[in-house]
This record gives C-alpha cells, structure tokens and sequence, in this order.
C-alpha cells in the first residue's frame, strides 16, 4: 500500500476556478491526489478556513489574477484582496502565484492589474512561472523576487481531449474538399488578433484553403466576417470532441498573439499532434522549436509567415505536429505532479505527516 494514504491530505484552495472551459487545472490538481486535496474557493473562503484549522496548514493558489477585479466594482478591491492574503499567512496559511501572464488582455485594466501584482511579488511565498523564457520575460518586467522563483512546465493534455483520423474529421465537418486548413482556437479576443488574421488570411489563401476560428468569443470583441467560403467562424465553447476534431482537421494552429507568456493553445495544439505558427513570444518559444515543430515569426510579419505556412505542404505539417506531439510528452502530468508535490510539501513542511502524529 502507498504510504500516501496514511498521510493527512494538504488542502488547497484554489482561485479562480476556471475547469469548466480549461482542464488545466483539473489535470493539475487530479495528479496531486490523494496526497492533496485541492478545492476552487476565494480568498475569503481560505482564510475561514484556516483559521478554523489552524493545525492543518493550507495553500492559496492563486491562478489569472484578473479574476480578482474582473467584472467587480467594489471600491478599494485590490486592497481588500491584498489584505486577506496577509491575514490568510498571518493564519498560517502558505501562497502560490502561478504567474499565466504580465498583463492583462485588456489595457483599461493595466494600473489595476501592476497595482495587485506588487502586492503579490511581496505576498506570495512562491512565484511559479511555466518555463525559462517566460521568467527572463517576467524579470524584465517585473520586480522578481529570485529566491521564491519556481519554473514548473505546463503539463500536457494527454486523455482530456480525443484524437481524430484527419480524413474522418475533414469529412465530419464538411471539410473533406479543402485544401489547407488553418485552425485558431480558443478564447477569441482582441490580444489573438483574429480581425487581423482573417484580413490576412483572405489576402493571400488559395479558393480551397480554409480558416477556421473557433471558440468563445468576448462579448465586447466585434469580429469582422466578409462574406467568403474560405472562412469558417464557429463562436462558444466547443466540446472536447469538437476540439479534437478540429485539430485533426487542421493542417496547422495559428496562434497571431500580441502577447504570451505561457500558451495553452499551443500545448493543446502539441498534444494533439499539430504543429503551430505563431510570433515569437515567450509562450510559444517555450512549445515550438523552428522549422521541428513549428513555425515563429517577427511581430508584425503575420502575413508573409501565413504565406510561408499555406504554401508548405500538408507532409511537411504532419511530419511537424508528430514531433511536436514527442516533444510534449515531456510534459507528461505525472512528472509535472511530482514537481509540483516537491515544491508544496517543502512549503508546508511539517504539516505533511502521518495520520495521529
């Protein structure tokens, strides 16, 4: 039997939850038990709790730290926040900042978001950033306290979504006469710059060639459709079959990013066995190797490198996304997990024992 189970499970409160549209943290999480015992909640939420339990130190872990002030009008929220963290340590409690981004999506927010996230350099017991480009990135962005640094990988997608023939899934969605196919999944708003996308992707596309965006898109995000058979938008969430589908329909992911710090979309897309074009940003230097598993190009170079992209053969592609594919079980979930279970247990200490100790 495992000596896990004559341990006390380390909860953990975790903020936001966002397992509903992103499996993230449920394979996170998942891999974790039963030596954790991981819960969404708020802040508020995790301060009763530790105070009721003193004994049984918990964890804070907090995610995209914009769900603090998003869609909220309280005055002095950032304080507050702030605040009840200090009270949540004072309790005993121990915080993780997984630090997805640098700044939000949206630029209204900016002063908002710098102001919480000088609160949470200090406050946060660790920092835990997903690879090298993304701290060399955050260091020279951020006042990065060194010694609470910890680079975990993003751990793939292995079992949440299912893998599709190509064939079958072209014929599924009504694809099986196209020629080149380039998908652009996932939340769509303005920092994918999918207006962009589609102005170059008409310019340039043969009549066969089709780009299809899919995914939720944001309320406040016009996205402009002219009327071409080569485009195929499909707006809300898509199921995990739906995913899986369109990925093995695609000949490539495009992922035009303004910005990205750590990339889910491109992870997925590995997972899946699909190569990605995109800039050259931290996120995706972090998934895609040039020319192996992939395609990076100069900000600002969107058009020339969907060029490139649709004029390379489907072969080519298919031989990318295989590597990529190899490449991502690198980031299997229980090698991650085990990072992760290094990290926590050193943190919490003597809270983890055996059971009447």
């Amino acid at each position: 039997m495992s000596n896990f189970a004559f341990l006390t499970p380390i909860p953990i409160t975790f903020f936001p939850d966002y397992r509903a549209s992103n499996p993230y943290q449920k394979l996170l999480y998942e891999a974790l038990e039963p030596m954790f015992e991981a819960e969404p909640g708020t802040i508020d939420e995790a301060v009763d709790l530790q105070a009721a339990s003193p004994e049984k130190q918990r964890l804070f872990h907090l995610h995209w730290e914009h769900a603090v002030y998003e869609g909220q009008t309280e005055p002095r929220l950032i304080e507050r926040f702030l605040n009840q963290l200090d009270c949540f340590r004072a309790a005993g409690g121990k915080i993780i900042w997984t630090i997805h981004n640098l700044s939000p999506h949206d630029e209204s927010k900016r002063g908002t978001n710098a102001d919480l996230q000088k609160g949470l350099l200090e406050l946060a017991d660790i920092l835990h950033l997903h690879s090298l480009p993304a701290v060399a990135a955050a260091k020279a962005e951020l006042n990065l306290p060194g010694r609470k640094v910890r680079v975990i990988p993003h751990q793939n997608y292995t079992g949440a979504y299912p893998f599709f023939v190509r064939e079958a899934a072209r014929a599924s969605l009504g694809l099986t006469d196209a020629g080149m196919i380039a998908l652009c999944p996932g939340r769509i708003a303005p920092y994918k710059q999918p207006n962009e996308l589609i102005e170059a992707f008409l310019a340039i596309a043969k009549a066969d060639d089709r780009l299809i965006i899919a995914g939720h898109t944001e309320k406040d995000l016009s996205i402009e459709l002219p009327e071409d058979n080569r485009l195929i938008y499909r707006n809300g969430f898509e199921t995990p079959e739906e995913v899986g589908k369109l990925h093995a329909a695609a000949d490539f992911v495009v992922l035009p990013y303004r910005a990205s710090l750590t990339s889910g979309s491109a992870i997925l897309a590995a997972t899946l066995a699909r190569a990605v074009l995109g800039p050259d940003t931290p996120g995706l230097r972090d998934v895609v190797v040039q020319e192996s598993t992939g395609l990076l190009y100069q900000p600002d170079n969107l058009r020339e490198a969907l060029r490139v992209a649709l004029g390379t053969d489907a072969t080519t592609w298919a031989e990318r996304g295989r590597a990529a594919a190899h490449a991502t079980a690198a980031r299997d979930t229980v090698i991650v997990a085990a990072a992760w279970r290094d990290v926590m247990t050193t943190l919490v200490g003597p809270a983890c024992r055996p059971q009447g100790t």
